[in-house]
């Protein structure tokens, strides 16, 4: 090569930027930086409640918190556990699809909609705590153990029973966790087959508005007794609504937890309504009025 071409083909490469891998392009554009929202205290006061919420913007990165000490704090999962317990049991088989039906125990438990025959579909909608306990007794401590090795899910702990480990057992997890695995299975990249996920996706579609669509599950780890059958926790009530919304091709995948801050804690109807005016605030969800 001459060594005016040599010299000339040196200045270019020293005027291109470079990857890591040595490939050409573009530097890498920063995620934005996490906020906190001290003001989304007032969603969480309107309720008599103290607690946490996450919400990440899948595009971005960038993850909204309030009060991200404790959404880095593991609590018992209760009832969200259905959504992972929903994959595992179609990925064992013990169920073939959402839709297979299993019938009544024929045991009066405190909430009526539980008091008949259920599938996944209609049990997780339901919340139906005795159709996942006969799940979890069919998966079996192998079966858990295999999956979460897999895919983890918080602790990983199945102590205090095959059908209770969730519920009054020793399972946890925290707010942060809830959010990335949700993300994991919004995308499909858990590590089970994608049908399932699809499957357990489709089941998780609680309403579709105006230019949104809302995923997620509820629980409440409560002391209430009879309101889910033999299940009595022994903590203070947590109660949980995890998620995502979807707009346009985008999403922002979320995970709250509450406790009582004093007596008029509705727990039922709260979780939503904290939950959901934090999303309205963020632009997610319509306003007050507009569902």
């Amino acid at each position: 090569m001459r060594p005016l071409a040599a010299a000339l083909l040196l200045s270019l490469s020293a005027c291109t930027p470079r990857s890591e891998a040595g490939e050409t392009g573009p530097p890498p554009t920063a995620a934005p930086a996490d906020t906190t929202h001290a003001d989304w205290g007032r969603f969480f006061e309107a309720q008599d409640a103290h607690g946490t919420i996450v919400v990440l913007d899948a595009q971005t990165g960038q993850r909204h918190y309030f009060d991200p000490q404790r959404a880095a704090e593991r609590f018992i999962p209760a009832s969200t556990f259905k959504v992972y317990n929903s994959l595992v049991a179609l990925e064992t088989g013990v169920v073939p699809d959402v839709d297979s039906v299993f019938a009544w125990d024929g045991v009066e438990r405190g909430v009526e909609a539980w008091n008949r025959d259920h599938s996944m579909r209609t049990g997780i909608a339901a919340s139906v705590v005795w159709l996942y306990q006969e799940l979890a007794r069919r998966i079996g401590e192998e079966g858990y153990r295999a999956a979460f090795a897999r895919e983890p899910y918080g602790n990983g702990d199945t102590g205090g029973g095959i059908d209770r480990f969730w519920l009054d057992g020793a399972l946890r997890i925290s707010a942060e966790e809830q959010v990335a695995f949700l993300d994991r299975l919004r995308r499909g990249a858990l590590a089970f087959r994608p049908e399932h996920q699809a499957a357990v996706r489709e089941i998780m579609l609680l309403e579709e508005g105006d230019g949104y669509r809302l995923f997620g599950k509820t629980g409440w780890a409560t002391t209430l007794e009879g309101r889910s059958g033999t299940v009595f926790w022994e903590g203070p009530d947590v109660g949980w609504f995890v998620g995502w919304v979807e707009r346009g091709g985008d999403a922002w995948v979320f995970a709250l937890n509450v406790e009582a801050a004093g007596p008029g804690l509705d727990m039922g109807p709260a979780r939503r309504a904290i939950a959901e005016a934090v999303l309205a605030d963020l632009g997610l969800l319509p306003a007050d009025g507009g569902r």
